[in-house]
């Protein structure tokens, strides 16, 4: 036990809001710039999407078999 913890360098560091070198940030706004970030990506991706893939166009027949369209007695 000569080599206990002490708990007032981490409250000092809590308090003045920085962890060593790191910056503190709370909880919420790194949630919410997470989400922006990623709204963006899908913000992005969907322009892009839209701007540079044109769809094809092509004429559509489905064969519907006779047993379909009389109705059962």
């Amino acid at each position: 036990m000569a080599q206990m913890a002490s708990h007032n360098d981490t409250h000092q560091r809590s308090l003045s809001g920085q962890r060593g070198t790191d910056h503190f940030m709370p909880t919420l706004f790194r949630l919410v710039v997470t989400l922006a970030v990623l709204a963006g990506l899908a913000y992005g991706t969907m322009l892009a999407l839209v701007t540079f893939v044109s769809p094809r166009q092509a004429e559509l027949s489905v064969r519907v078999p006779l047993e379909n369209l009389v109705p059962q007695k």
